[in-house]
């Protein structure tokens, strides 16, 4: 794990893997976990892509309003997405806020990505960014059984590892899901495990 950072930080994983995809002022790309739209902002710098940012915590989403606003190519959405419609405490911790944990909590809307899509009246999403604490293992399980998955031609992941307190195994989770992903016509574009990785739909 220490060796996989070590080697995100030294290829500068940030403002290459992260940011380096064939994208244009046409594409559509997605955050989920949009935090205070760090991201989003390298995209728009390079790409000038329609951007989408969905963040459940009220305090995050108000600094994205603050940083895009008059920009008329990012939409904010105020939810989260999950397996399930239904809501949810959230326990703050900057950009660690995670459903497990102590101390100050906000409850927020989380909604599948199937009604995320349709409240977004998208279709097909050029670039999805998941790093939701932990919340990737469900949603991307969901994805794969209701076959949304497909409506999206590069998806790039932090898989939260052991460290987070989870009640399940990650390895042979996340081994699950890479699997789901390749018999969905997905590829492998890079891989630091349980950093970053990034998976491009072929067929």
């Amino acid at each position: 794990m220490t060796q996989e950072i070590q080697q995100w930080f030294a290829s500068n994983g940030d403002d290459t893997h992260l940011i380096n995809y064939d994208l244009n002022e046409n594409s559509i790309i997605m955050d989920l976990g949009g935090y205070t739209g760090v991201w989003i902002e390298k995209m728009i710098e390079k790409y000038n892509p329609t951007a989408y940012a969905i963040e459940p915590i009220k305090s995050f989403f108000e600094i994205m309003e603050n940083k895009f606003n008059g920009n008329n190519k990012v939409n904010l959405v105020n939810l989260g997405v999950s397996n399930e419609n239904k809501k949810s405490l959230i326990y703050l911790s900057g950009d660690g806020s995670s459903s497990r944990g102590t101390g100050n909590s906000e409850e927020v809307e989380l909604v599948t990505m199937d009604n995320l899509l349709d409240r977004c009246k998208l279709n097909n999403v050029d670039l999805l960014q998941i790093n939701i604490e932990g919340e990737e293992y469900p949603l991307l399980e969901h994805m794969l059984e209701t076959g949304s998955i497909n409506r999206f031609k590069n998806i790039q992941i932090q898989f939260h590892g052991s460290g987070h307190g989870f009640d399940f195994d990650p390895v042979s989770r996340r081994r699950k899901i890479q699997n789901g992903l390749i018999k969905n016509g997905f590829i492998q574009k890079y891989n630091f495990e349980f950093v970053w990785e990034s998976w491009q739909k072929i067929k």
